[in-house]
């Protein structure tokens, strides 16, 4: 630092001020983090520097959720997607609606962490990243059925779920169907919702995946079957799957 001052270096002197803020973040004095990335960043705003403005902003609302301070990491973290979008920076935007929605659901806000699932969405659309896509869809038809508009959290089930298909994401799959099942079952479509469940379960076994079995074999208990009539709905799926 000293040499970046004696030769009146203001980027190297931003550097530094960003290095030191990682160090302080590091060792856990977010204080002197947020003090360090915050004299970065004015020196960035100042040489019009846009990338290290915006990873100055992300250090500093980084910081602050550490330190509890979280409307100031809010205005902080708005102030950076708004950076982003300027500069169509869709890996930073995404960086900054994770950590809003972060802070939003820590204070229970849901119809603002709504909004930044949407947005969240429509970035991972235009980056064309299918799984991001599917887990976005997913979570907005959780917190859709949170507010038990089961409707509205199918639809959004049904999207992932029919991208993880596309995609060939086994895991994904698996949470779809069952996603899909438990909104049918408050719907009141029973028999679509066991089929769903069914579904699920063939991946499962498929890829066994052991855990997901266990947990789709007890609701699909509950719903009257018993492991002898599961196995053979299990072989109707199959010989359809195999039929032409």
């Amino acid at each position: 630092m000293k040499h970046f001052e004696l030769q009146k270096d203001n980027l190297g002197k931003a550097a530094t001020y960003g290095i030191l803020g990682v160090l302080k973040f590091k060792s856990g004095d977010y204080h002197a983090s947020y003090e360090h990335y915050s004299k970065a960043y004015e020196i960035y705003k100042d040489l019009n520097q846009y990338n290290e403005e915006i990873i100055c902003l992300i250090g500093m609302g980084n910081a602050l959720i550490k330190l509890e301070k979280l409307d100031e990491a809010c205005d902080i973290f708005l102030e950076c997607s708004a950076k982003c979008s300027d500069e169509n920076d869709i890996y930073h935007l995404l960086d900054c609606l994770g950590n809003l929605i972060h802070i939003h659901e820590t204070q229970q806000n849901w119809d603002v962490v709504k909004e930044l699932y949407k947005k969240t969405l429509e970035a991972f659309e235009k980056m064309k990243d299918f799984k991001g896509i599917i887990i976005s869809n997913f979570n907005l038809g959780i917190l859709e059925k949170k507010e038990n508009n089961y409707q509205k959290a199918f639809t959004y089930f049904e999207k992932g779920t029919q991208r993880a298909k596309e995609s060939n994401y086994s895991e994904l799959i698996i949470k779809g169907f069952s996603y899909i099942g438990e909104a049918l079952f408050y719907l009141g479509n029973i028999k679509s919702a066991k089929q769903n469940y069914l579904e699920a379960l063939y991946i499962a076994k498929k890829v066994n995946a052991k855990n997901a079995i266990i947990q789709i074999k007890v609701i699909l208990n509950s719903f009257g079957l018993n492991e002898h009539q599961i196995d053979n709905e299990l072989k109707e799926l199959e010989s359809s799957r195999d039929s032409p």
